[in-house]
């Protein structure tokens, strides 16, 4: 976890998956990291949304949700 800068749960309903991601969060807060979350559902935003998009007349790039949020 100290060299990743993202981590995916993918599993069913009911599988879990929320709270691993709360026991890593805690987890590593008691070690003194400290931890964001962000919760995203891809399939419910435009890739223009998520990544960016570049202006085709100006030119000027206009960051996504995740260039956001790597920041």
């Amino acid at each position: 976890m100290m060299t990743r800068h993202c981590t995916m749960l993918v599993g069913p309903t009911g599988g879990g998956k929320s709270v691993v991601l709360n026991v890593l969060v805690q987890a590593q807060t008691r070690l003194g990291t400290p931890t964001k979350l962000y919760i995203i559902n891809p399939k419910e935003r435009p890739v223009v949304e998520l990544y960016g998009v570049l202006d085709p007349v100006t030119r000027d790039w206009t960051d996504g949700l995740l260039s956001n949020i790597f920041r």
